[in-house]
Parts: C-alpha cells; structure tokens; sequence
C-alpha cells in the first residue's frame, strides 16, 4: 500500500484483495491519515481486484471516521468486480466514487511519500 501526502490531501493507494487482511491493513492506514486531520482522504481502488465484506467494512469504518473528523473521503477508479459490489450493496449510495484520470497527475506533481509497504496480498 503506497500513501501520498500533498497539502493537506492524502491518497491511498491500496493493492491486491482489501479481504480480512487487507482490510485490517486499510482500516489502520485509514486511521492513522484522518486522525492527522487531512481535510480530504482519497481512497484509489485502481489496483484492488476484489472486495469482501471485510474489505467493505474497513471503508465504511473510514467514513465514519472521516464524517466525525470532517474529512471527506471519497473513492475513485473502482475496479468493474470492485464497483459492482459497491452496487450490489448498494454503498455506491453512500460513498463518494469517483472516475477520474486526473488522480494521477494531481499527486504526480510533487508528492509526498509518507508510506510505503508490500501489496495487500501478492498474486499467487
């Protein structure tokens, strides 16, 4: 999972399965940004290639966490499989996704690295 900072943005950049592991990884980096106190938090499940309820829990806990601190959160570029739970489950009605291909170029410009660690879960 990589984390950029710029201003007081931070992007999130989750890889692989966001299962019970995953989750439990996403919910701590989730915590530990919004209680910095960013004003926006933008999850990219570009390269999260599924989503379980675990997974699904862990970002709903993150907008809670998100609407109490009075950060925004907001979702982009959801994988099909990923994007059709969210609909499924109906939480494509409670959580901000996004499409967008200025992501990219909006933190390319000069991030910051705060974090780094290995993917979520490596392709077997």
């Amino acid at each position: 999972m990589i984390t950029y900072r710029k201003g007081n943005s931070v992007l999130i950049q989750p890889k692989g399965h966001l299962d019970l592991e995953g989750g439990m990884t996403l919910k701590h980096k989730l915590t530990e940004v919004i209680c910095d106190r960013h004003d926006l938090c933008i999850v990219d499940l570009t390269e999260v290639e599924f989503i379980d309820s675990a997974g699904l829990t862990a970002l709903i806990y993150g907008l809670n966490l998100a609407l109490e601190n009075g950060c925004r959160l907001t979702l982009h570029n959801p994988h099909p499989s990923v994007k059709l739970v969210f609909e499924i489950t109906q939480l494509d009605q409670v959580f901000e996704i996004v499409e967008s291909t200025q992501l990219e170029q909006d933190f390319s410009a000069m991030p910051e690295l705060i974090f780094t660690a290995v993917p979520l879960v490596s392709a077997a």
